[in-house]
């Protein structure tokens, strides 16, 4: 019996480690991902929350493409808050050259938007907002 627990116990752990899911999940108010086996590198980036305003909404979607879709909404309800930040990974299919990055905030005062991103020369993408101008601005590394 104890080598069956062994071995079972084994096997969940090496499916936690190669899960594949990209829903994110809260730790130390941070949003971090499950490791998924099917991600495109290439594109994957990290976004940081540092506005001082909770975030309800965070789209991102292949330039030029029209509208934004429910498809294109990362948080799938959950809150994106001031502080945070939340790893973003890309099917391996995902080829579009620029990307458009969408924000609407907790508090309903409107949305705020980014386009033309080449995502493959981006690694971090920290939102910041100044209260004297009354501006957003995407802080790209």
């Amino acid at each position: 019996m104890p080598k069956f627990f062994i071995f079972l116990t084994t096997i969940l752990f090496c499916f936690n480690l190669g899960g594949i899911s990209n829903n994110p999940t809260k730790s130390n108010n941070s949003l971090i991902p499950i490791v998924s086996a099917a991600q495109n590198p290439d594109l994957d980036f990290t976004i940081v929350n540092k506005t001082g305003y909770d975030i309800k909404a965070l789209y991102i979607g292949a330039s030029n493409t029209g509208d934004w879709t429910n498809d294109d909404e990362v948080l799938k309800g959950k809150p994106f808050k001031n502080g945070a930040s939340l790893e973003i990974e890309f099917h391996p299919k995902a080829t579009a050259t620029k990307w458009d990055i969408m924000v609407a905030w907790a508090d309903g005062s409107g949305n705020e938007e980014w386009t033309d991103l080449k995502l493959t020369q981006i690694e971090k993408v920290t939102l910041v907002y100044d209260k004297d101008d009354d501006k957003t601005s995407a802080i790209i590394e």
